[in-house]
């Protein structure tokens, strides 16, 4: 179904009006875009916080302390940091879905005939969206940089909901990790707040991949010079040479020490944050990791990157719901159409978060990954407002 052409407006006298860019019609149109969307924001954390409480609340009602005041407090606190969690999930699909249910609503009443024969084009009708797209753009920063990093954090540190359990930083008796290197391997416990291995095993490796020591300490920490690690109260045994004459056991030399430093490309905030997805990450610790050249994680790159391009795929999901409802529905609401912007939204959504995942993953530039689907969607959504305007004009 095509659009409603765009009638000019005579201008046989010569006569001229200019629309204003923030009258009435904004505050109207940008206070029921905002209503929309906030209702369907508001139904979409229901449905989430409900799976989530689902298969945690007996571990959160455990926790609580203080008869039933203290469960409900305690309840109340454990939503508002889920809320925290998920809400920049979340945001970019109520976007798109409340202010597909706004331009229903105006196809419905009758304003959009109303509003484009007052001479007010497409185009000239996108402010109130833009207005709210800066407005929930900042929303979805701070929800994805300050909300959900700060969340996760008090959940790890006080060991409540899932992820108090994933990531749980304590210095576990029996946990032990491997950790690959260029030319090493380690395998320790890892006391994360301090920084520290313990119970550490260090595997030394020639370029061909042969074993050439073995070190053994109690513990091994940081030095004061970057790229160096003390161990302390330990063992070293050293591989025979290649080709040597060696005994007939065929053991090399092992000896005992109270401290040695080893250069080991191991960084101290990348150990202390191992096992944490990069999304959960304080900006600043996520902007420490993503500078360190040689690191290898690709993750944290990635996401400092698209922390800062979702400032604008609010406005990308909105010009689309917009600018699809004005192409397939201008005259009047069918059934199929709304089923395809409808699930148009959610592939959308779905696409943005794939091509965020392939750059977590290290298979799309980091740059690409963030900035890709947000620009193309604002690109798009004007280019189809643009086309209805000229053929308004025609």
């Amino acid at each position: 179904m095509t659009a409603v052409p765009t009638p000019v407006p005579a201008d046989d006298k010569g006569r001229r009006f200019g629309l204003v860019a923030f009258g009435t019609y904004t505050r109207t149109l940008t206070l029921a875009h905002a209503s929309h969307i906030g209702t369907v924001l508001a139904a979409l954390l229901i449905v989430a916080l409900t799976l989530d409480l689902a298969s945690r609340a007996n571990q959160v009602i455990a926790q609580a302390t203080g008869g039933v005041p203290g469960l409900v407090l305690h309840m109340l606190w454990y939503l508002l940091l889920r809320i925290c969690d998920v809400i920049g999930n979340l945001l970019p699909l109520a976007c798109f879905m409340g202010l597909f249910w706004s331009e229903v609503t105006l196809t419905q009443s009758r304003e959009r005939i109303v509003i484009w024969n007052g001479g007010r084009s497409p185009l000239q009708s996108v402010v109130p969206i833009i207005v709210l797209g800066v407005l929930l753009g900042a929303l979805q920063v701070t929800a994805l940089a300050v909300l959900r990093p700060t969340a996760v954090a008090i959940q790890i540190e006080t060991g409540l909901g899932g992820h108090g359990e994933w990531f749980d930083r304590r210095l576990k008796p029996e946990e032990r990790r491997w950790i690959v290197l260029p030319n090493h391997m380690v395998q320790a416990r890892i006391d994360f707040r301090n920084r520290t291995l313990v119970d550490v095993q260090l595997f030394e490796l020639s370029e061909g991949g042969r074993l050439t020591g073995r070190m053994a300490a109690a513990s091994a920490v940081p030095a004061e010079t970057p790229g160096i690690w003390v161990f302390r109260n330990g063992s070293r045994w050293t591989a025979p040479a290649e080709g040597a004459q060696t005994p007939a056991s065929g053991n090399g030399a092992a000896r005992r020490f109270a401290e040695e430093r080893i250069a080991l490309p191991l960084e101290p905030l990348w150990l202390a944050n191992l096992g944490i997805d990069a999304r959960f990450l304080p900006q600043s610790t996520l902007s420490q990791l993503a500078s360190i050249q040689g690191l290898g994680e690709p993750a944290y790159r990635a996401w400092w990157h698209v922390r800062i391009a979702q400032a604008v795929l609010p406005l990308g999901m909105m010009l689309m719901a917009s600018a699809l409802a004005m192409t397939l529905l201008a005259q009047r609401t069918l059934f199929k159409p709304m089923i395809l912007i409808g699930l148009a939204g959610y592939f959308l959504y779905v696409t943005n978060n794939i091509v965020v995942w392939l750059g977590e993953y290290g298979q799309l530039p980091p740059l690409f990954a963030a900035w890709f689907m947000p620009l193309a969607m604002i690109a798009t959504g004007l280019g189809l407002m643009a086309r209805i305007e000229r053929a308004g004009r025609d």
